[in-house]
């Protein structure tokens, strides 16, 4: 029989295995942004990159921005990147990366211009709301790696989300909604072929 004190310390050495994992990502992640992005000043960032497809494509329309897609999932981080290699592009790069986690190991002195965030998961269930990318929380620790005037672009095909995420910016006290601003550059995603109707937000961080 397993004492109390056996799964007490089975909980502790399982929690001190993750805190070790944890660390080893980070620190992974610090040395790959280091030497992807050293001597760089600015990006474009796509947050749930899926496959790249969208982000490839911007970045042959905007030659003159470095452009990174994060995503959790690493396969599609693969062949994000080999459909970048085939098109030839030195202006696109992506990355495996908690979105929380990038901006904390992000270089010194590097900002962020724009950020484009296209149907990530709505997480509909109540108690699953916690996951959800678009909180408040988010949203300030966001605009602390940004530039002044830096633009944020959400897009999503689930009504409740898009007003959840929009009463996020409103209540975030580091953007401005614009209700008539100009959507920058349009490619149809996986998601957005599949959608009946989706609504689009766009925020800019507010000057100081």
């Amino acid at each position: 029989m397993v004492t109390d004190r056996e799964l007490l310390g089975e909980a502790t050495t399982s929690l001190k295995e993750h805190q070790q994992r944890v660390r080893q990502r980070k620190s992974l992640l610090n040395a790959k942004l280091k030497s992807c992005l050293s001597g760089k000043s600015r990006i474009v960032l796509e947050i749930g990159c899926g496959h790249g497809h969208w982000l490839t494509d911007f970045a042959v329309t905007n030659r003159e921005v470095l452009c990174v897609g994060i995503d959790l999932i690493g396969n599609r981080i693969e062949r994000a990147n080999r459909k970048a290699s085939r098109v030839g592009l030195d202006n696109v790069l992506f990355l495996k990366a908690e979105a929380n986690e990038f901006l904390d190991q992000l270089p010194v002195g590097l900002k962020i211009e724009s950020v484009f965030i296209l149907f990530p998961d709505p997480w509909p269930k109540k108690r699953h709301w916690k996951k959800r990318i678009m909180k408040t929380g988010f949203l300030d620790k966001l605009s602390d790696r940004c530039f002044e005037g830096a633009r944020l672009h959400f897009r999503t095909d689930h009504r409740d989300y898009f007003d959840w995420a929009t009463n996020a910016v409103a209540f975030a006290e580091t953007w401005n909604l614009f209700s008539d601003a100009h959507w920058p550059f349009e490619r149809e995603t996986v998601f957005q072929s599949k959608a009946d109707a989706y609504q689009s937000l766009i925020a800019e961080k507010r000057k100081i």
